[in-house]
């Protein structure tokens, strides 16, 4: 069987530069349509090479780049056929009857349903298909055989992710083996909603992989998978193994691609649900003593009226450039509270949109809005509606810059200097220190800075990439030539700009939405914001004073590069999630916070912040976790002193061995270098 392919390609990630592939000619990338063609091509076409599956190219990691073949789940052109089905092969009719019993006897209060789907399916497309109602009375779906067999007619739908990252636009298994996560602080990250993983490694052997939980039957039924799998296109009986343990499933939840390619996943889903979604701005220094305590109104906010549920999300935003004379940095706090939903309870039709029929090419519905949308806002005015695309979102969109932000920041100074300090509007009120009369010196040399704006405008066009326009101005505000007035004044318009930016995306909101619709933030139409991008992911105990600390060192530096010339654009975010059961999940305390630091490289000063920041996590005294799927430049013994040996690395080795039984078909320079390998 002929597997599509191509040789001597560029390879390339979501955000990296888009005039440069991150590899100039991948020797070999191939696109198997069927596990029938995944395990033919691992036993028999590989030549000794090593091997490596890629799916949306969203991470950031070299976790997921190949010495030799890309295997892709998901081309993220949609030229090739996507791994990308919704599987009904084993849902309902190879699952243990005792499981699902064991469903049904929760009752409507603990209500779950269960979803099979291949790895490449992306994760905005499977929220979209699960809220939509089930046919009961359809006996080939998990709805219809319960109600058939067990008398209950409540397991219809719709259903939901019970947790998710920021974003939708990765493959569900891209995102899950990785460790990524949202900022449910109450739950553990999307990983540890999988309940059943199907693996492919090295010479075409394939795996049924579960837990085995006392008190819970086994998910599936021994004889039913050995006939669905054991087959003779499929290698034969001796070709497949169904496991039961924990230890092999904990490890394969996050293995960063080591043990094979992961052809398909069960998951847990839970009943279709609303957030409540409240963000308020605050300043960095007034609210950091509270995320030590997890008593705090940070986590145990008052319930918003008419909300019964507690608090379960926690996201604290930081700007790193200071105002107010260096003194404060402004933080956007998010909070929300699950809530059911209702039936004007809004996000479908912005998020998910209408059915435009099956995709031969995701091998999955098509929706008008799935992964094609702007972030549901809500309407300052009307909370229950979309407000549409924002300022920025539509600038991201057509590859301009947000004029209006530098434009309102002109017009201040302007008033300011024509009135001779008289006027002083809004943003130069915030940002400046108190004694605002201490700027009237600056009055020429604010002429000079409104001059260099107004030309850097006139020059910019509609091509001019958001990064670009961003270097350009950073270039002329903090020129560490200027005179020295008009050094201080570029500084002074340059925290005027970026608190106007950050605090207008910041901004106070209070809504309700479908659960998708709050938690998938990520712009689908911006092409031009978020390409030539780094970033990494630090995490830490919650209640490790060591984290607070770290953003007061991030805080410095990005103070110090700023007199010199430099800056940092971008976002430092902290989220805070639940404990994983991942052999090697970034989330190992009751309490996880992770910090985001992500900038444009576009921007000189973004880089140097990035790496300033993975030294600091690096530093063994410092008690900072890297994220496997983000900038990751960890030796062995970064990851030996993290994870063992002797704790659960060498449990994560022992299973590698048992699986791949001492092969190297999916070895790389990454999980050489981290020591991901069976010794």
């Amino acid at each position: 069987m002929n597997i599509p392919e191509e040789l001597n390609q560029p390879w390339t990630r979501k955000h990296d530069h888009p005039q440069i592939p991150h590899i100039a000619n991948a020797e070999r990338t191939v696109y198997p349509e069927s596990l029938q063609q995944l395990i033919e091509f691992c036993r028999d076409k590989t030549g000794g090479q090593h091997l490596k599956a890629a799916g949306s190219h969203w991470g950031l990691s070299e976790a997921a780049v190949s010495d030799h073949t890309f295997i892709e789940t998901h081309d993220p052109h949609e030229t090739h056929q996507a791994l990308g089905k919704t599987l009904d092969n084993v849902i309902p009719r190879c699952l243990n009857r005792a499981y699902l019993q064991h469903m049904v006897n929760m009752g409507s209060d603990g209500k779950w349903s269960l979803v099979h789907v291949e790895a490449g399916k992306r994760i905005y497309q499977l929220y979209a298909e699960l809220d939509r109602l089930s046919d009961v009375g359809d006996t080939a779906t998990l709805a219809g055989f319960i109600a058939d067999q067990f008398s209950d007619g409540g397991f219809g739908g719709p259903w939901a992710f019970e947790t998710l990252g920021g974003a939708g636009g990765q493959t569900l298994v891209g995102a899950f083996t990785t460790g990524t996560h949202g900022g449910d602080f109450t739950l553990p990250p999307l990983a540890d909603s999988v309940l059943a993983i199907h693996l492919v490694s090295d010479r075409g052997r394939h795996f049924w992989i579960e837990r085995n939980d006392p008190g819970i039957p086994a998910l599936t039924d021994d004889f039913m998978m050995s006939l669905e799998f054991g087959t003779e296109e499929l290698g034969g009986q001796g070709n497949f193994e169904l496991i039961r343990d924990n230890d092999v499933f904990d490890a394969a939840l996050v293995s960063v691609g080591r043990f094979g390619v992961i052809y398909s996943v069960v998951l847990k889903a839970v009943p279709q649900y609303a957030l409540h979604e409240k963000r308020r701005l605050h300043l960095w220094q007034d609210i950091k003593g509270q995320i030590a305590d997890t008593t705090s109104p940070l986590y145990a906010d008052q319930r918003p009226p008419g909300i019964e549920s507690d608090q379960r999300f926690l996201q604290v935003a930081v700007s790193l450039t200071t105002h107010l004379n260096f003194q404060k940095n402004l933080v956007g706090v998010t909070k929300r509270w699950p809530l059911p939903t209702a039936v004007l309870t809004p996000g479908h039709a912005e998020r998910v949109g209408d059915l435009e029929g099956f995709s031969a090419v995701i091998q999955a519905p098509r929706f008008s809005k799935a992964g094609r949308s702007h972030p549901y806002t809500p309407h300052p005015d009307h909370p229950e509606r979309s407000a549409g695309p924002s300022m920025l979102e539509k600038a991201c969109a057509d590859a301009s810059f947000v004029r209006g932000i530098i434009n309102a920041v002109i017009d201040e100074l302007e008033e300011f200097v024509a009135t001779n300090g008289a006027v002083i509007g809004p943003t130069i009120a915030a940002v400046a220190a108190i004694g605002l009369g201490g700027l009237l010196v600056f009055l020429a040399a604010f002429l000079a800075i409104i001059l260099l704006l107004r030309e850097l405008l006139d020059a910019i066009d509609d091509e001019t990439r958001f990064g670009q326009v961003m270097e350009q101005t950073k270039n002329r505000l903090l020129d560490p030539n200027l005179p020295p007035a008009e050094r201080a004044a570029g500084l002074f318009t340059w925290q005027a700009i970026y608190f106007a930016a950050f605090s207008g995306q910041q901004s106070a909101r209070d809504y309700n939405a479908l659960s998708y619709a709050v938690m998938d933030q990520r712009d689908y139409l911006n092409v031009s914001c978020e390409v030539n991008v780094e970033s990494v992911e630090v995490f830490f105990n919650a209640v490790d004073s060591r984290l607070t600390a770290f953003i007061d060192q991030l805080i410095l530096f990005e103070m110090g590069q700023e007199f010199e010339g430099k800056a940092f654009v971008g976002y430092a975010s902290l989220r805070f999630t639940g404990p994983t059961r991942a052999l090697i999940g970034m989330q190992r305390y009751p309490t996880t916070c992770s910090v985001e630091i992500a900038c444009l490289k576009d921007v000189s000063g973004g880089k140097e912040l990035i790496d300033f920041a993975v030294d600091w996590a690096r530093n063994p005294n410092n008690g900072g976790i890297l994220h496997w799927g983000q900038f990751n430049p960890w030796e062995r013994e970064d990851v030996e002193r993290i994870y063992g040996p002797g704790g659960n690395l060498t449990r994560w080795r022992e299973a590698l061995s048992r699986i791949t039984d001492g092969g190297d078909m999916f070895t790389s320079n990454f999980t050489q270098r981290t020591g991901l390998e069976v010794n």
